[in-house]
């Protein structure tokens, strides 16, 4: 399958912005009661494929986790992976949705007076009417279930790459940026040489409003020495990395030939190979 979805890349902006809202809820539980993790993956995310939904980090000996299951919009309380407490999203503010975590957390016996959502630079996340006591709205289900499939169809490819790269960390949904993505980190014997390679999926954000796969090295490379790419493009502004957006995608560039050979000439740039 070349895509994903049917459904113009272009009109999934409004589903896509209602999902990044709705996972909030995941972070604030991993946030408040997750172990603190270096990384900070306490916060992320997993997406299930057997439960078609996001799972958050399990709090610490319970074996309960936060989830939502975006098509439905249903934020849910999972414990050994079966829903004990569910809430329709829609008609709610995300005051309200926090108030019903902390309630049934506390039910189970969990803590959760802390929990509080996340604070990000307000021009590093997306505003949106949820942000301002607006209700999540039900919409069109069909849309969720396209921006769903991106990530659906991505995470084997991701982890056929974790997989060949013992360097990668595990894949991570992050609630920031709403990116599924792994980190491939090669140390050196001071701070100051350290190479990064991140591979990921985002689902549309300020710099390209539509999904799109990519792969960045760090240091970023110099502008003048970039390569051509068998698949997809570089970007270059604010930040340097191979790119393939979903309204690029046809028989000829697929993320599943951009993904391995993007990852090559990164690697190739930052002296890996």
């Amino acid at each position: 399958m070349v895509n994903p979805t049917a459904i113009p890349p272009s009109e999934l902006v409004a589903h896509r912005l209602q999902l990044h809202y709705a996972i909030q809820f995941i972070a604030a539980t991993g946030l408040a009661l997750s172990q603190t993790k270096p990384d900070g993956s306490q916060i992320t995310l997993d997406w299930d494929p057997q439960l078609k939904g996001f799972v958050g980090q399990p709090i610490p000996h319970t074996a309960i986790q936060v989830a939502l299951f975006p098509v439905a919009l249903t934020s849910v309380i999972l414990s050994q992976h079966q829903p004990v407490a569910t809430l329709s999203l829609v008609g709610q503010t995300m005051t309200q949705a926090l108030h019903w975590h902390k309630t049934e957390l506390a039910k189970l016996g969990i803590a959760a007076e802390s929990l509080t959502l996340l604070d990000y630079s307000p021009d590093d996340f997306p505003d949106h009417p949820l942000a301002h006591g607006a209700t999540f709205e039900m919409g069109e289900a069909a849309g969720r279930e396209a921006v769903i499939a991106y990530y659906a169809s991505t995470q084997p490819l991701l982890a056929k790459i974790v997989a060949a790269n013992p360097a990668a960390s595990p894949i991570y949904i992050w609630p920031h940026h709403f990116d599924m993505a792994t980190l491939m980190t090669y140390p050196s014997a001071t701070d100051a040489d350290i190479r990064y390679l991140g591979v990921g999926l985002s689902p549309g954000d300020q710099t390209y409003p539509e999904p799109y796969w990519y792969i960045s090295p760090y240091p970023y490379p110099a502008l003048d020495a970039l390569p051509n790419l068998a698949v997809g493009i570089w970007h270059t502004e604010h930040w340097v990395g191979a790119v393939l957006t979903a309204s690029q995608v046809n028989d000829n560039a697929t993320p599943a030939t951009f993904l391995p050979t993007a990852v090559a000439t990164c690697k190739k740039l930052l002296a890996l190979l």
